[in-house]
């Protein structure tokens, strides 16, 4: 059995700096009064709604078994932390965002945005599979930035222009 090293380093040295971030944060909101109930409630939506999309990943990931795709253990396992993390992200700042802002991002301008996302991720996903080079992932980039950036900037209006 060999041993990865730049894979544990990855695992554990993201998890080190995940956990520290995780205290800075809060360590900084706490000193602004940032850690209330509403922080509470729109983190703890925002868990509840990751719980979806991993699911739909776990779905996912079952439907390309059962096809005859082979995947190991850790690719899945990782699958799933990473949707389950970037989705728990994603989601609570787009809430937080909603909650902060003078009139709140459009329910179809955030789904739009994260289908771009999606569908980058998708598309270059199969890509990469298909092919073998995981480099193309890295041309999801742009779409996902664009995406990203579309669903998290509100609409401008007409008045705005002048």
């Amino acid at each position: 059995m060999e041993v990865q090293i730049g894979g544990l380093i990855g695992l554990y040295g993201g998890a080190v700096i995940g956990i520290l971030c995780w205290w800075f944060g809060r360590h900084m909101a706490k000193k602004q009064g940032g850690l209330d109930e509403l922080h509470a409630h729109i983190w703890q939506k925002a868990r509840a709604i990751s719980w979806f999309f991993t699911l739909a990943s776990i779905y996912l990931l079952l439907t390309l078994i059962i096809f005859g795709m082979e995947l190991r253990a850790p690719i899945v396992l990782a699958i799933i932390m990473v949707v389950h993390m970037t989705s728990y992200g994603f989601t609570g700042m787009i809430l937080s965002i909603n909650m902060n802002m003078e009139e709140p991002l459009k329910p179809s301008r955030v789904l739009f945005g994260l289908f771009i996302v999606a569908l980058s991720v998708i598309c270059f996903a199969i890509l990469s599979f298909t092919t073998g080079n995981w480099w193309f992932l890295l041309a999801s980039v742009p779409p996902n930035t664009i995406g990203i950036i579309f669903a998290l900037t509100p609409e401008r209006s007409g008045e705005d222009h002048a």
